[in-house]
């Protein structure tokens, strides 16, 4: 019978992406600007150097985890940050089809984002540009039994904007844990950022469903499941800052293999946007002004509720929690050994 091996959490960060020397640099741009809540820390290069390879070290025990189970293809539950999807049609919950997608193996352009800042764009080389394939077959199962169960997925065939290419959350990740992007993936995307999202709830109902769906596939595949963002972060909110409390109460949670948990924790965490004012609004709904749960870059943490969900309430390992000031950001690392 089908199994799934193992699940993967990751964060995606683009600071992961960058040299502590790029960290230091852009803490203290935002620094200059004010834009960090006070009390902050300011990390100095040596303490960035230290996080940073504590990041590297953290991929290589999940890069290792995927080498040493040998799935035949990825499940990544990502989101789309308006690389496929805009507000014209925006849904909740997405299945992939197509036969292959392209995208940037890090970003469309180099450097790290500041507000007001603009960065040049990397060329579509084979050192930025990946072409990753699909098992069609899996996604068109799970699109059509979890519609079956259920749940109203939109599907795609192909990407609106192939000259983009696949959001970052399905590329990201595999730049360490799989550098030749040689395993078939298929993708399932969840509205994470743009309000209103699905509840945390409704995405550890989610993982359930693909992890019993995955098992009822017929012949002895091997599939790893991935959950792509997260944790605590803001990106390009004024005066961001870290949340130690959230990132703990979301990790102990996984750990325990406790996805109800993680979703009730999420969905009952209070905004930290003032949604008073414009920008308070703007920020808490991704523009949108529709507000439904924890928005922005925090709401990448439902990919890690679905995963979890998906690893069946076995306990996994966190490996890592790093904070990096320079975003700010709380980026984690944890795998589920399931077979």
């Amino acid at each position: 019978m089908t199994s799934i091996v193992s699940v993967i959490c990751a964060s995606h960060s683009p600071y992961l992406f960058q040299s502590p020397e790029q960290w230091t640099q852009a803490q203290q741009t935002r620094a200059a600007a004010g834009n960090f809540r006070e009390p902050f820390a300011i990390d100095t290069l040596e303490q960035n150097v230290e996080k940073h390879g504590r990041c590297m070290r953290a991929f290589e025990v999940l890069r290792r985890r995927l080498e040493a189970d040998a799935p035949d293809f990825l499940v990544i539950f990502g989101d789309d940050q308006n690389e496929q999807f805009q507000f014209s049609n925006f849904p909740a919950f997405a299945i992939f089809t197509g036969d292959t997608f392209g995208g940037y193996k890090i970003s469309r352009y180099q450097g790290i984002p500041l507000p007001g800042g603009k960065r040049p764009e990397r060329p579509k080389t084979p050192e930025h540009w990946a072409t990753v394939s699909n098992r069609t077959d899996v996604a068109k199962y799970l699109l059509t039994s979890l519609v079956r169960s259920g749940f109203d997925i939109a599907f795609c065939t192909g990407l609106a904007d192939p000259d983009e290419g696949m959001g970052h959350a399905f590329t990201r990740p595999s730049y360490y844990l799989d550098p030749d992007y040689s395993k078939p993936v298929v993708p399932i995307l969840i509205n994470c950022f743009y309000g209103p999202q699905p509840t945390g709830r409704r995405c550890c109902k989610l993982g359930l469903a693909v992890r019993e769906l995955v098992e009822a596939l017929p012949g002895n595949a091997r599939v790893t499941i991935l959950g792509s963002g997260g944790l605590w972060h803001t990106p390009m909110m004024p005066r961001s800052y870290l949340n130690e409390e959230f990132d703990r109460g979301i990790l102990s949670r996984a750990a325990k293999g406790d996805a109800a948990g993680m979703a009730e924790f999420f969905d009952a965490y209070e905004q930290p946007f003032d949604l008073t004012t414009e920008e308070g609004l703007k920020m808490a709904s991704g523009g949108t002004g529709v507000v439904l749960g924890l928005g922005s870059g925090i709401g990448e943490t439902r990919t890690w509720i679905a995963a979890v969900a998906a690893a069946g309430g076995q306990p996994g390992e966190i490996v890592d929690y790093v904070q990096i000031g320079a975003s700010p950001v709380g980026v984690a690392f944890a795998h589920f050994k399931l077979s």
